[in-house]
């Protein structure tokens, strides 16, 4: 009984740490998404820089895996509260923001990333994380980081940002120039303006909704999976 127990338990291993087939089709299908994705999707997700950004970055993976058949198929509410319903992103509502389900955070922590715990799958798709991926997790990274180093200021930050969806008036915006002498400063030692200043805003979002501690474990193990030395 012995002998099939040390056989049985490998196998049920590898089958719990496998990735969802839709989740690596989509890492897969990134390069080509990005040379693909119509300019009419990035518009439609107000976003002036493709190669940037939450935003940008959607409006490819979309094609492969949307926010309705992401709902579907970790059998969460991306959401738990907010203003996108449905499998929909409302990027006009101006009262309210999208507040993330814990759930589905730790879901997309043990299956959004197919290298966590596959060495073939890490080294096959690194080439993605570094052109497509690498960037972007850097600067939220950093953002989280420089967030934590002020609190005075993150408090602010909230309060304002709390003012402005009290008074339904365009909090992104205000945020964004809020963070604007960091984004400066970030700049001149080698992060991206925009990245670095609208990942300010997400991480006090993260805050507000009470996702920030999810989040910053699902970046850490994609940094950790395909970033590991830069993490260091």
């Amino acid at each position: 009984m012995r002998w099939m127990l040390l056989l049985i338990f490998p196998l049920l291993a590898e089958a719990a740490n496998k990735p969802p087939k839709e989740v690596l089709a989509l890492w897969r299908q990134l390069p080509k998404l990005a040379k693909d994705t119509p300019d009419k999707a990035y518009r439609d997700l107000h976003t002036w820089l493709p190669h940037r950004g939450l935003r940008g970055l959607y409006a490819k993976a979309q094609f492969a895996l949307n926010l309705a058949q992401l709902e579907k198929l970790s059998g969460h509410k991306i959401f738990r509260a907010g203003p996108h319903l449905g499998g929909k992103l409302d990027l006009k509502a101006k009262g309210d923001f999208g507040h993330y389900n814990p759930a589905f955070l730790k879901w997309a922590l043990q299956n959004g990333i197919p290298g966590q715990h596959d060495a073939k799958l890490r080294k096959e798709l690194q080439p993605v994380y570094d052109k497509h991926l690498q960037r972007t997790a850097r600067n939220f990274f950093r953002a989280h980081q420089l967030l934590q180093a002020m609190p005075k200021r993150a408090a602010k930050a909230r309060d304002g940002y709390v003012e402005k969806i009290a008074a339904e008036e365009n909090a992104s915006d205000w945020l964004q120039e809020f963070f604007r002498p960091e984004a400066e400063r970030a700049v001149k030692v080698g992060h991206d303006y925009f990245e670095i200043n609208v990942a300010l805003g997400f991480w006090v979002r993260r805050e507000l909704d009470g996702s920030a501690k999810d989040f910053q474990a699902l970046l850490a193990a994609l940094l950790q999976t395909h970033d590991a030395g830069w993490l260091k």
